[in-house]
């Protein structure tokens, strides 16, 4: 087969061609273009549910547009495209976009990517596709089909440092591989049992490419069988194109605006005053149903559909003042609802808000619904809810409207929600008098992070009248934190038990990689002891190996990678990149839920012990912040992604407290028990900045049950757990 699937994102864009010859239509500034994108992905597999492979897709295809001077708009999903198009200067543009989920090695994840060159002319308009094609390398593995009369108990394993896919038995799946930056090879290794004895055929696919599906055709010749095992099975590999097989057309759902006013804030005014409001219902595909709920004094419609009412219903009400039009635009349709004002007049005062509800369903059975809402009253100003975007870690900015004539002062009271320490701050406007359907605003500072504050208008009349209003609510921002900083999400890697949900976000790992090749696990989730949710992270030093071939090796959870194993030592890749707030506020510490148990230490022998002997196992935790990454790491290969590499083999290099990219440090020694018996307690570690540095952009993060673990010395059986680990911060 050779079809397409296809996730459409342009039709309810380009619907804003529908107003054209509307008295509401909007023009474009001088030297603008408008541009109506669509996306259309490639897919290799036939969709077996089709709505909800739409949804998926919908939900993570992102369109990001740049100029010569970088990113200038970002869609992340197909709902945040404008209704109206996407109106840019006149120039010369390059539209990129992505779909899919991205994971290092997969049987369902996939990846899709694409990108155009456009260029945008001034009062033109454009539509341009996206073609997004798998980026995916596909491997899959083809037995004989008399391989079971052959050998038992077979598998394949493909695999590359980022993650690896086992094929068990006669698995027909196919595997979906992203490769990390500067891999181009595919590991495969067959483990199968024959004449009683398990048998091993390894080998490498070389120069894999995107969109590549490589299939490793299994070949058995038992007339070349050899006593040295596993000879006389071969496998060849056969690279193809991935074949395009299926067509799915993805569009966003309905999109509700208001024109000329947010629908998000309230419309508000005396009775007689609001006048005629237009809401547009736009869809990609045909509408099925529009449904408006909340009408008053319209005689028995409280309710109706305008797809399903009858002519004579529709009229009746028009008369009341309330009707639609509806327009076919390029195989979408385009609904305008007025509210005229010969209804919205005559509303009268009323302490409760009057809300119109609409839902919009369109063929696809998608629905968006939004809510019309008036304060009609006499009340002479009135806050708006606050926007997210006017929300910041420390400020908030407020909004209100006057609604009568007469008043002479305006501003907001607020407080730290479910309190009456009330603050009052006097708003400011655009012009010097306060006139009726004047916005007027207030910026407040001095709040506290990821808090929840209320706040209400208050206003003083010509006529003596001290006004309050409504209480509202909004909340501070929330710092950045770490992913799966609780350990509630873990997955297994080969024999590998990772303290991550998955392998697509980069956060959290351990040193289980190293210990893993002995089949011991030194961090894992347990349930014995947590802080909340369902698990901690329990970390366990231990001597791993067999006599002189062994080591110890300390229990340890780290913000960072390990990187490869080197021998019996580790490369390990301390920190990653981390988005702090550009302003306002920092971390200041680190704060986290710990049980620590030590071991008695055993001393290393000869010189050098880190340890007297017959002293208490040592535990350390400890966060660093650079402004940088390490570009100096023993193999050249990982300079620039982590804040500091570490070799720990015969101690070539460990980490350095005095390195010149640290802007901040902490660490705590525990050097006895921590926490009561069978809980978890929370420790603070505060971070010293240093003078002179810039702003960090690097961190790391480091637990251990053996501070000298790096030199394979600690308390066998030393035992810490960790939980829910954060961020602590402040003002700058």
């Amino acid at each position: 087969m050779n079809k397409k699937i296809v996730p459409f994102m342009g039709v309810a864009v380009a619907l804003a061609g529908g107003l054209t010859g509307c008295s509401e239509e909007q023009m474009l500034e001088v030297g603008e273009g408008t541009i109506y994108v669509s996306t259309r992905v490639n897919s290799d597999v036939v969709v077996e549910s089709r709505a909800a492979a739409e949804e998926d897709l919908a939900a993570t295809t992102k369109v990001w547009i740049y100029s010569d001077k970088g990113v200038v708009r970002k869609y992340n999903t197909i709902n945040e495209v404008p209704a109206g198009g996407i109106k840019l200067l006149s120039g010369d543009y390059t539209l990129k976009a992505w779909a899919g989920t991205l994971s290092y090695a997969s049987f369902t994840d996939r990846w899709f990517e694409g990108q155009e060159q456009i260029t945008v002319q001034a009062g033109k308009s454009l539509a341009c596709e996206v073609v997004c094609k798998i980026a995916n390398v596909v491997a899959s593995v083809k037995y004989p089909e008399n391989v079971d009369e052959l050998i038992s108990d077979y598998s394949l394993t493909v695999s590359h440092k980022g993650g690896s896919l086992t094929f068990e038995g006669a698995d027909q799946r196919k595997g979906y591989f992203m490769m990390p930056d500067d891999v181009t090879t595919l590991d495969y290794e067959m483990t199968f049992t024959c004449d009683g004895a398990e048998k091993t055929v390894h080998g490498a696919i070389a120069d894999v490419q995107p969109a590549h599906e490589y299939v490793l055709n299994v070949i058995a010749n038992p007339a070349e069988n050899e006593s040295t095992g596993g000879a006389w099975i071969t496998i060849e590999v056969d690279d193809t194109m991935v074949d395009v097989e299926d067509t799915v057309v993805i569009t966003p759902a309905p999109a509700i605006t208001g024109y000329g006013f947010d629908l998000a804030t309230p419309v508000a005014g005396e009775t007689g005053t609001i006048g005629r409001r237009s809401v547009y219902v736009a869809s990609a595909t045909p509408l099925r149903s529009v449904v408006v709920r909340g009408l008053v004094d319209c005689g028995d419609y409280e309710e109706v559909d305008f797809f399903r009412a009858t002519e004579s219903a529709l009229a009746r009400l028009a008369q009341y003042g309330v009707e639609s039009e509806l327009t076919d635009v390029e195989g979408g349709q385009l609904m305008k609802i007025v509210f005229d004002d010969i209804y919205l007049n005559k509303l009268p005062n009323s302490d409760e808000p009057y809300e119109f509800t609409i839902t919009a369903t369109d063929d696809t059975r998608k629905t968006t619904t939004a809510t019309l809402s008036l304060r009609i009253s006499e009340a002479p100003v009135v806050a708006a809810p606050v926007a997210e975007s006017d929300v910041t870690y420390l400020t908030a900015t407020l909004t209100g409207t006057v609604a009568q004539d007469g008043v002479e002062s305006a501003g907001f009271e607020y407080a730290p929600a479910g309190t009456e320490n009330w603050t009052y701050v006097s708003g400011s406007t655009t012009r010097a008098s306060l006139a009726k359907g004047q916005t007027f605003y207030a910026t407040v500072s001095g709040l506290e992070v990821a808090t929840a504050y209320q706040y209400r208008a208050v206003a003083h009349t010509e006529s003596g009248v001290d006004f309050v209003g409504d209480i509202l609510e909004f909340s501070t921002a929330a710092a950045p934190q770490i992913a799966n900083n609780s350990f509630e999400g873990w997955y297994t890697e080969g024999k590998v038990e990772i303290p991550m949900p998955n392998g697509n976000t980069l956060a959290w790992d351990s040193g289980n990689h190293g210990s893993s090749t002995m089949s011991v696990t030194l961090t894992q989730k347990s349930a014995d002891m947590k802080h909340s949710g369902s698990y901690a992270a329990r970390l366990r030093s231990q001597f791993v190996g067999l006599g002189a071939l062994g080591k110890f090796a300390a229990g340890n959870l780290f913000f960072g990678k390990y990187l490869k194993t080197d021998g019996t030592d580790g490369i390990v890749g301390f920190g990653h990149e981390f988005a702090f707030p550009e302003d306002e506020i920092k971390p200041v510490a680190l704060r986290a839920w710990v049980n620590y148990r030590p071991a008695v230490a055993v001393q290393k022998k000869g010189a050098g012990s880190h340890v007297a002997e017959g002293a208490m196992d040592t535990g350390h935790i400890f966060i660093v912040l650079f402004d940088g990454p390490d570009n100096n790491a023993l193999n050249a290969e990982y300079n620039g992604k982590h804040g500091f590499v570490v070799s720990t083999k015969k101690q070539a290099r460990l980490f350095d407290t005095e390195d010149p990219r640290i802007v901040a440090y902490g660490e705590r020694v525990l050097d006895s028990n921590f926490g009561p018996d069978g809980q978890l307690q929370m420790l603070e570690i505060p971070l010293e900045y240093r003078a002179g540095k810039g702003k960090p952009t690097y961190m790391s993060i480091v637990f251990t049950a053996s501070k000298f673990g790096d030199y394979y010395e600690g308390g066998e059986g030393s035992l810490m757990y960790v939980d829910d680990v954060e961020l602590v911060y402040d003002k700058k």
